[in-house]
C-alpha cells in the first residue's frame, strides 16, 4: 500500500510535531520544511508529524493506508458475458401439411330435395317387388309385405310412384295395374280406444253400414280391429 506523497517545503500552512493532534499542547513544533518536522519526530520519541489537516505523515509505522498503490498490480476482472438462458421454449415441429379441401362435387353431395305430396294412401294386398323405374325390367329397389301401407304421390299408368325411403331418390315405383296388387284411397284413418268398424264407418262415410266397403278396400276378413291400426278410408 503507498503512502500520500508530501512536498519536502509547504509554501502555505507547516507540518507541525506533535503526540495527539487534538492536543495542541503537546506540539513541539511547526516547520515548513518536512525534513526538520521529522528530525524534532525522531528526538521525540511518541510524537508525530501532522499535515494542516491533521493527517498523521510521519513516522511510517503511524501513517495510515490511504489506498491501493496506483502501481500496483489490479487484479483484472474479465468482462464475463452474461450467460444466456438456454431456449426452453418447445421447438414447435414441422407442421404437416393440411391436405387441401377439395371442392365439394354437388354430384356426390346434392342438396336435400323435398318429396312430392302425397295425394293417395294404399294398401298392398301381396308381396311385391318395388322398382326404381315404372318397369317390370327395372331394378328392386326393396321388397313390400302384404298389408304394407304406402303413399302414393303419382299414378303412373299401371303403376303406383311411391315414397320408398329405400331409393336413392325417395321414390320408387309398385306395379298395380287394373288395382290388381293394392288397395287405394284418399284418406288413412288410425284405430282409437273405443274404436269399431260401424262407429268408423258412420263417422267418416256418413253411414255406418258402410262398414262393408271400410272391410272391403282394407282387405279385412271380419270386423275385427285393433288399436293402432291403419284404415284406408274411400
Amino acid at each position: 500500500m503507498s503512502k500520500k506523497e508530501y512536498p519536502a517545503k509547504l509554501t502555505n500552512g507547516y507540518y507541525r510535531v506533535r503526540e495527539v493532534w487534538e492536543d495542541e499542547a503537546s506540539q513541539l513544533g511547526a516547520y515548513r520544511l518536512l525534513a526538520n518536522a521529522k528530525a524534532k519526530c525522531d528526538e521525540n520519541p511518541g510524537s508525530r508529524v501532522f499535515d494542516n489537516d491533521g493527517n498523521v505523515i510521519y513516522p511510517e509505522e503511524a501513517v495510515p493506508d490511504t489506498g491501493a498503490d496506483e502501481s500496483e498490480e489490479k487484479a483484472v476482472v474479465d468482462d464475463i458475458p452474461e450467460e444466456k438462458p438456454e431456449n426452453t421454449a418447445p421447438v414447435e415441429d414441422t407442421p404437416v401439411e393440411k391436405e387441401a379441401e377439395a371442392e365439394v362435387d354437388e354430384n356426390e353431395f346434392p342438396t336435400a330435395e323435398e318429396l312430392p305430396a302425397t295425394i293417395a294412401y294404399g294398401k298392398l294386398k301381396t308381396l311385391m317387388n318395388i322398382r326404381e323405374m315404372p318397369d317390370t325390367g327395372a331394378e328392386v329397389v326393396t321388397v313390400y309385405k302384404r298389408n304394407t301401407l304406402i303413399e302414393i304421390v303419382e299414378f303412373c299408368a299401371g303403376w303406383l310412384k311411391i315414397k320408398c325411403p329405400e331409393a336413392v331418390s325417395g321414390l320408387a315405383y309398385v306395379l298395380n295395374s287394373a288395382d290388381t296388387y293394392a288397395f287405394t284411397a284418399s284418406k288413412i284413418y288410425t284405430v282409437v280406444p273405443g274404436d269399431n268398424l260401424w262407429k268408423i264407418a258412420e263417422r267418416e262415410l256418413g253411414s255406418g253400414s258402410r262398414c262393408a266397403d271400410l272391410r272391403v278396400l282394407n282387405g279385412l276378413t271380419s270386423n275385427a280391429i285393433r288399436v293402432g291400426m291403419k284404415l284406408l278410408i274411400p
